[in-house]
This record gives C-alpha cells, structure tokens and sequence, in this order.
C-alpha cells in the first residue's frame, strides 16, 4: 500500500495519507492546507513472524522502536 508520511507547515503536524498517483495534491487532515512536506520513513516487510527493515544496514536500529537491531524486531 502506497501510505506516505507528511508534515503540514500551518499547523505544524505530521500525518499519514494513502496516496495513488506520482504527484497528488495531499490536503493536512487538521486544517486542510495543501502546503506539506512528504518525511522519509522507515520501510518494512513482514517475512513469516518478523518484520525486517528494508531501508537501514545490517545491524542499525531502523528508528521504529527502542531496539538496537531490526533483526530482534517482532
């Protein structure tokens, strides 16, 4: 699923949007401005019981949670 994160300049917050398309016009669900920054995120994939991080090395803690390795997420 395409769901990207984004901050909103007016109000200050972040939110989530699922989005379809290479340039769609995303609106800030609190105020409903369109001037918004899309935010670089972590990404992850559910292999059997554990999901692995596809964007830090080997050994990087992938920002998501408290833990020191992506390898010991579950």
């Amino acid at each position: 699923m395409p769901i990207f994160e984004y901050h909103c300049h007016s109000c200050n917050q972040d939110f989530e949007k699922l989005v379809f398309g290479a340039n769609p016009e995303v609106a800030c669900p609190h105020c409903g401005q369109t001037k918004v920054d899309k935010l670089m995120s972590a990404c992850a994939a559910k292999v059997g019981y554990k999901f692995t991080s596809t964007s830090s090395p080997k050994g990087a803690s992938c920002g998501s949670c408290s833990s020191g390795s992506c390898s010991t997420c579950h």
